[in-house]
């Protein structure tokens, strides 16, 4: 799991045991952590390459499932049997939109964020840069 998957998996169990102090089991914050974790937990490793997860175009090669507004992202090898979770997103999907989940992991991918994981599974993602009108990268 990276950094930033930590950080937010941590910040989702962190509020629901804070429902959960207070006793409130059915609180929204509780049922997200439980779903993330069962994401994690039970249905990512029992089918990590399973196409129906697998992204398309310049984020192929990474996985997704969708759990009500949250996207969680993921590589794995089944050569080396081994997984990354790289991104859980709470943000909602509007496209084209700059906070929605795919235009971020994008970003993330294309500024090198995961090029070190992405290297340990012996894999290659297409860096793309934009480009201005004289052609040359910014």
């Amino acid at each position: 799991m990276t950094e930033s998957c930590a950080a937010v998996y941590t910040e989702l169990y962190k509020k629901s045991k804070d429902a959960e102090r207070q006793n409130d089991y059915t609180n929204s914050h509780c049922t997200t952590f439980e779903m993330v974790r069962d994401v994690i937990k039970r249905v990512i490793p029992n089918d990590p390459i399973n196409k129906k997860y697998a992204l398309r175009g310049e984020l192929a090669n990474i996985f997704r499932i969708r759990k009500g507004r949250m996207r969680i992202c993921w590589i794995a090898s089944s050569r080396m049997s081994k997984v990354c979770i790289l991104f859980i997103s709470e943000t909602l999907r509007k496209e084209g939109d700059a906070n929605d989940p795919y235009v971020i992991l994008q970003n993330m991918v294309e500024s090198g964020t995961f090029d070190a994981i992405f290297s340990q599974f012996g894999m290659r993602m297409a860096r793309l840069r934009s480009q201005d009108t004289s052609g040359k990268p910014h």
